[in-house]
């Protein structure tokens, strides 16, 4: 048995670290560990989506506060700076207490401190960055990185010379393996299926567009539709066995949503994107508005000119506008098929090997 490493990944995006996580289970000289944040919201007490996700997994997670970092002044921006060292010192303690070989980033103010106490205490830091615009907190850890691996080449340019490397996104294998037999009752042939999904925690915004307008689209369309929580009970009441509904699906569950629906319709994350144009599906995209630095709608412009979507600015965005576009994109569906399967042949799917040969490069003892 080898003696093994200690991995510590941390970051705000989920999917890609899951993505890593996997990877390194399979390896014997590899133990990895989660920092992150254990609730969703200060003073709540709900769980957070990537604590459930990472100790589903079996996998040791290290909770510290961090406080975000505030492009705007509000009322929140005083509080928030001050939780900063706050997450410092709990990430630094971490480090001199574990001692992991390598921090591994995926961006976000959660991620920050916990470079910063790597970079302290000399342990080498690599972070990914998804999004075609680099986040605050990635600017910063770029800065402090060994090594800064991105998903888009135009990405690059934004990023200090000689670290940036082009990865490509960390994709969870599941997703292009999808079971054979249907999770659902559904009649395909004669209602064709649209997805619509929030993401791991739902969209509100989105799922009150939708509620209005689907007992038109149930009339010619099977609607399955990832609510999230907070929407699960409005979305129960409408009772149509076309229409399926959860809070959350299950990767099993969602690679053959993926790989038989015919149209997808959600937020623009650069996650969301990457798998839309690996897989090669027709989007309707809402970009969230206030995302950081407009990066969603960034990641949606991409798509738009490299695969088969559309945007919608939800500011503008009303119910029959949203109706209107699902059946104007679904009357030009082929057109839109065409463009996206071209996409497909050029959106690498081994970004997580491409990740992990980083990973072992820095990792390699200096003859």
């Amino acid at each position: 048995m080898k003696n093994k490493r200690t991995i510590a990944l941390t970051g705000g995006h989920i999917t890609p670290a899951l993505a890593l996580i996997e990877a390194l289970e399979k390896r014997d000289d590899i133990s990895p560990v989660f920092i992150g944040r254990k609730h969703a919201m200060e003073g709540s007490r709900t769980l957070s989506f990537e604590y459930q996700l990472v100790r589903e997994k079996g996998i040791r997670f290290v909770s510290i506060t961090a406080g975000r970092l505030q492009r705007h002044m509000s009322w929140q921006t005083i509080p928030s700076i001050l939780k900063i060292p706050v997450g410092c010192i709990q990430a630094l303690w971490y480090c001199i207490r574990e001692k992991p070989s390598l921090i591994v980033s995926f961006g976000g103010y959660v991620a920050l401190p916990v470079a910063i106490a790597g970079w302290l205490c000399r342990i080498p830091v690599i972070t990914h960055e998804q999004t075609l615009v680099p986040g605050l907190a990635n600017r910063i850890i770029a800065r402090i990185a060994r090594r800064v691996c991105v998903t888009f080449p135009e990405t690059l340019p934004r990023l200090p010379k000689g670290k940036a490397v082009i990865t490509g996104l960390p994709m969870r294998e599941g997703l292009f393996t999808p079971p054979k037999k249907s999770p659902f009752v559904l009649d395909r042939e004669h209602y064709p299926m649209i997805y619509v999904t929030g993401g791991g925690t739902g969209a509100q915004s989105l799922n009150r567009l939708l509620f209005p307008i689907l007992p038109e689209l149930l009339k010619k369309y099977t609607i399955v539709h990832q609510v999230g929580d907070a929407s699960l009970v409005e979305a129960q009441i409408i009772h149509n066995e076309r229409y399926i509904v959860a809070s959350y699906f299950s990767l099993t569950t969602v690679s053959w949503i993926f790989a038989h629906a015919a149209l997808v319709i959600g937020r623009s994350g650069a996650n969301t994107v990457m798998e839309l144009a690996a897989l090669g599906k027709v989007a309707l995209l809402v970009p969230l508005p206030w995302s950081g630095g407009g990066e969603q709608q960034e990641n949606a412009a991409w798509l738009v000119q490299n695969g088969g979507a559309v945007v919608l600015k939800q500011a503008e965005l009303t119910p029959q506008i949203l109706e209107h576009t699902i059946k104007a994109t679904w009357a030009n569906l082929a057109s839109f098929q065409q463009r996206a399967d071209a996409c497909a042949q050029h959106i690498p799917r081994d970004g997580t090997k491409r990740l992990v040969r980083e990973i072992e490069h820095i990792l390699r003892p200096t003859p």
